[in-house]
């Protein structure tokens, strides 16, 4: 009789490649299946098999598990999310088959930026002031008790998309309207409600970070604490990743994250806390995923520490019981976001002297002659990444290194003809 598989959902996603690795450690064997709609990804051939579905659309990855569970005999023996748009389909598919998952309610709050925010106020959890809106006419209300700048954003999304400081109350219905363009842009892809939004204070911090808790043995644990470099306002898209962070030592830090998850009843896996950190060590929480970081974060973690994220987030929904010992850094890792000139890609260079470094450990280049660039708005403006591993490093000052490469290796890889 085929053996039942494990279901790692969104796990095809560009930089979330060492989930395979992780979830093949983790299923002791057993199959590992993922989920997509497109049959030509190049990832979908390391995997045991694919369910054919969209990652948010719960519904229809249940038809195709049961659709396969009838040709088979086999079924998931666990459900697994790696990113936003697959925290909620993977609980309630996990649901559905009778596996482990984090509670209904904690799903909703993890995704939902205004339950979130209203239970971490109610806790004592430092949030930023905030408020829920779903149309302009609330927003222009909202905003006259708030001091300006402020940030608005959609409650359900990620990756930065539609997320847009602002400076003045005259600048508030054009980025308002950009806000919401962002979220329709995704033509449904994201299987979540488009018209729900939020206003918060504008933290004027000077840090960024995140810190990943793994829930292992009935315990939460700091795995990594990483430096979040990000993009020019009005946007906050992020441009480069350090591991490990300068603010590793906060101790505030560190609780205010392990607080974070058990506030949202976080069970199962690896959660992705984000926080702006002040030059004196305040704390100001921006959000908590209930699933593992995204732009190869989990790789840096593991290149520093030697342990995959990935395997703790895979077996803490199996049932398996990791022993984790001390982690500690055994140099840095960093990750920078390449970014082109505005235009269409004339000429892609990777042969470029920048790119034969030796601490290069990987790259991607993400566009080819003939695509348009954009300027940078969020994820998706972003041209390739770089990754860096610099062994032994010291780890106690702020890393920029990352960043400067990364600007030195798209001017001598990308010519494009600007407009």
């Amino acid at each position: 009789m085929p053996e039942d598989y494990l279901l790692v959902v969104g796990a095809e996603v560009a930089l979330r490649e060492r989930s395979l690795a992780g979830a093949l450690r983790a299923a002791g064997g057993r199959p590992v299946f993922t989920v997509s709609t497109n049959k030509e990804a190049p990832g979908l051939r390391y995997f045991d098999g694919s369910l054919n579905a969209g990652i948010a659309d719960h519904e229809a990855i249940i038809a195709a598990a049961e659709e396969y569970a009838q040709v088979s005999g086999a079924r998931p023996f666990a459900v697994v999310p790696t990113n936003d748009f697959t925290v909620t389909s993977s609980a309630l598919v996990a649901e559905h088959f009778g596996v482990a998952h984090n509670p209904l309610r904690t799903v909703e709050l993890s995704r939902d930026k205004l339950l979130m925010k209203q239970e971490f106020a109610k806790a004592g959890v430092p949030v930023p002031r905030f408020a829920g809106f779903t149309s302009y006419d609330q927003l222009a209300e909202l905003a006259g008790d708030f001091s300006f700048p402020v940030v608005i954003k959609p409650r359900l999304m990620a990756g930065s998309l539609g997320v847009i400081k602002v400076d003045r109350p005259q600048d508030l219905a054009g980025a308002y309207q950009q806000s919401v363009d962002d979220v329709i842009s995704l033509g449904g892809q994201a299987n979540s409600a488009e018209d729900v939004f939020q206003l918060e204070e504008y933290i004027d911090y000077p840090y960024e970070v995140s810190v990943e808790v793994a829930h292992l043995n009935g315990e939460r644990v700091v795995l990594a604490v990483t430096d979040k470099q990000l993009g020019p306002e009005p946007h906050f898209v992020e441009l480069g990743h350090v591991v490990p962070s300068v603010h590793s030592s906060n101790d505030a830090l560190l609780k205010t994250a392990l607080q974070a998850c058990e506030v949202l009843g976080i069970e199962y896996g690896v959660a992705h806390f984000e926080a702006r950190v002040s030059t004196a060590g305040d704390v100001r929480v921006i959000e908590v995923a209930a699933r593992t970081g995204g732009d190869a974060i989990m790789d840096l973690v593991e290149d520093v520490y030697g342990v995959n994220p990935y395997e703790l987030h895979v077996a803490s929904y199996t049932g398996g019981s990791p022993e984790l010992a001390e982690l500690t850094p055994r140099g840095v890792a960093a990750m920078a976001f390449l970014k082109a000139p505005t235009g269409t890609v004339r000429r892609v260079d990777r042969s470029a002297p920048a790119l034969k470094a030796t601490d290069i450990k990987f790259f991607s280049v993400t566009v080819v002659p003939g695509d348009a660039v954009k300027p940078l708005t969020s994820w998706r403006e972003r041209e390739g990444f770089v990754r860096f591993l610099w062994p032994g490093r010291d780890s106690s000052s702020p890393v920029t290194e990352n960043l400067e490469r990364a600007r030195e290796i798209s001017a001598q890889i990308f010519e494009v003809d600007q407009p």
